[in-house]
Order: C-alpha cells, then sequence, then structure tokens
C-alpha cells in the first residue's frame, strides 16, 4: 500500500482533530458561562452550542473516512470540501443567532454563513460526476489552498514548541501534525488518477 492510499491515517488524523474540535467547543461551552449579563451569556451559549455541532459533524465525518466507510478519493476529498462548508455554515448560523442577543457580530458571521454556502456547493460540484471548466477552476484553485495549508502547518509544528505552557506545547503540536497529514493528503489527491480525471484534468 502506498502513502496515499493510507486511508485508515488520513482518517485517524481526521478524526483527532474532531476530538480537538469537540473539547475547545465545550470549553468555549464553559467560558459563556463567565460573561457579563444574561444576554451575553445566552448568546455566548448558543454560539457554543454551534460549535460543538459543527465538532461532532466532522469528528463522524473523519470517523467513516478512517473505519473506511466513506472510500475512493474523489468521494473523500468532495466529501471534505462539503464538511468544510457545512459546518461553517452551522457555527456561523449559531453565532449569528447568538450575536443577535449578545454581542458577537452579527454580520461577520452572516459573511461567514455566504461563504460557507459557497463551499458547500464546491464540494457537491467536485462528486456531481460532471467535468466541467468550473471543476477545472476548482481543481486549481484547491491545489493551491492545500499547498498553502500544509506548509503553513508543517511550519507550525516547529512553532507549537514556543507556545507558552506544557499543555498548550503538546496541543498545539498535535493539532498542527494532524492538520498537516490532512492537507498533505488532501494535495496528493489532487494529483491522483482518479481525482484528475473526475474533475476534468
Amino acid at each position: 500500500m502506498s502513502f496515499v492510499d493510507n486511508q485508515k491515517l488520513v482518517g485517524t488524523a481526521f478524526t483527532v482533530i474532531g476530538i480537538l474540535f469537540i473539547i475547545a467547543a465545550l470549553v468555549q461551552l464553559v467560558g459563556a458561562f463567565s460573561e457579563e449579563g444574561w444576554t451575553n451569556i445566552v448568546g455566548a451559549v448558543i454560539a457554543a452550542i454551534g460549535a460543538i455541532l459543527a465538532a461532532i459533524l466532522y469528528f463522524k465525518y473523519g470517523n467513516s473516512v478512517r473505519k473506511e466507510e466513506l472510500t475512493g478519493k474523489l468521494n473523500i476529498l468532495g466529501s471534505y470540501v462539503l464538511v468544510v462548508g457545512v459546518t461553517t455554515v452551522i457555527v456561523n448560523i449559531f453565532a449569528a443567532i447568538g450575536g443577535i442577543i449578545g454581542e458577537i457580530s452579527f454580520w461577520d458571521s452572516l459573511i461567514m454563513v455566504i461563504l460557507g454556502i459557497i463551499v458547500i456547493w464546491a464540494g457537491k460540484k467536485i462528486t456531481d460526476g460532471k467535468e466541467t471548466t468550473i471543476d477545472k477552476i476548482l481543481w486549481i484553485i484547491l491545489t493551491i489552498v492545500f499547498l498553502v495549508l500544509f506548509v503553513l502547518n508543517f511550519v507550525g509544528i516547529f512553532g507549537s514548541f514556543g507556545s507558552g505552557e506544557a499543555l498548550t506545547i503538546i496541543i498545539s503540536f498535535i493539532t498542527s501534525v494532524c492538520y498537516a497529514v490532512v492537507f498533505l493528503f488532501m494535495l496528493l489527491y489532487m494529483f491522483d488518477g482518479e481525482v484528475k480525471k473526475g474533475m476534468g484534468m
């Protein structure tokens, strides 16, 4: 089995990131109760609930890749983009609702919801079975994005050692490693024959 075909490795990285997201969302929920004023507390709690739901969704996606319930590089790639879009929409819809009640920025959240919808559309476009000019443009954009994100997170692995306290360093290191693995796989997937054919390249 070649490195790029090791689905369990990338699936495990997805799953670990999902677990870290869940932990961060729970911390966000606990922190919401330290806000001043009941309106800010309610708004922050609503936003935290959205973060928890999105984290669970990301975890379930990662687990399905790890258990090979979701197979095929094109499907994994398209589903990943779709999950990123859906979780972005979920987090920011709840944040926008929280912003109406509390002090969270409503308009910033609304902009992110729109961006998330565009990403959802891109995820569905990847796996719609049609090879169009848009697919080719998406292939170029995603290849550049995954390359940049891989480099940033690979550099972040070494930068994590200056993150401060031991626990912060460990979490930062694990997060950077997992993201680096994920984006390396996504980048390599872009040059796989199945993906290139599916996206008309």
